[in-house]
């Protein structure tokens, strides 16, 4: 099993960036990279007001297959101090 986060970045053209963590039952080859670069790329010019998260989705469905899949995740960032 491995675990692929794809990042689409500038999102609104002040450098945001948006994350998407997708399962894959093996690890991601070099060439499926590649082409899965190149259709996220794809989609997301072709569409006028893309979702990440609909783009990743149809791209890994496309390239990976059925297989792999987008799963939720939450962010928990530590470190420094931490006030309540």
């Amino acid at each position: 099993m491995g675990m692929l986060l794809i990042r689409e970045l500038n999102i609104n053209g002040c450098g945001d960036f948006a994350d998407v963590l997708v399962q894959t039952n093996q690890p991601v080859t070099p060439e499926q990279m590649k082409k899965l670069h190149h259709e996220l790329t794809r989609l997301n010019n072709e569409q006028e007001c893309p979702d990440t998260d609909d783009v990743v989705q149809e791209a890994v469905r496309n390239i990976l297959g059925s297989t792999a899949r987008c799963i939720d995740y939450n962010l928990l960032e530590y470190g420094g101090r931490m006030t309540l």
